[in-house]
């Protein structure tokens, strides 16, 4: 009897979620090593001059690991199931668009990250960062919803 495994390479789907769960590792260990090894605060808000303006007990960076597992669940849900969990309108559910959320979820993850990063006082905060990656992941959201349509 023969078994079948999916191909990796071959399936974007599963590279998307493979890629989003390292992120997701990486957010927790970044978290779990801050609460360890770092000072009682963490950065919470930031400036647009990326100046930090708002600290808050270091228990508090465990959010960035909870709230990118609820993302990731939220996504592969949708895409599951694009029409039980959609609050718009039957025009808006058909024109919606599971594979370019998909696409766009490495990128999301990517964010949560380097809000982690930022937050646990590893990286400095950049603006630029910031909107660059969500613009990214807009621009991206956008060609793949159109390429869909065309297809």
């Amino acid at each position: 009897m023969k078994t079948v495994t999916p191909n990796v390479d071959n399936n974007p789907n599963m590279k998307s979620r493979i890629l989003s769960l390292a992120i997701i590792i990486a957010i927790t260990v970044i978290s779990l090593l801050r609460i360890t090894n770092g000072p009682e605060s963490i950065i919470l808000h930031w400036s647009f001059a990326g100046e930090a303006d708002s600290y808050g007990p270091k228990y508090l960076i465990l959010a960035h690991p909870a709230i990118s597992i609820i993302v990731f669940l939220l996504i592969i849900n949708q895409e599951k199931h694009p029409y039980d969990t959609s609050l718009l309108s039957e025009q808006s559910r058909r024109k919606s668009n599971p594979k370019a959320i998909r696409t766009i979820m490495p990128i999301l993850m990517v964010v949560i990250l380097y809000l982690t990063a930022c937050s646990a006082q590893m990286l400095p905060m950049s603006s630029i960062v910031l909107f660059s990656l969500i613009f990214l992941a807009i621009i991206i959201y956008i060609y793949k919803s159109h390429k869909q349509i065309k297809h």
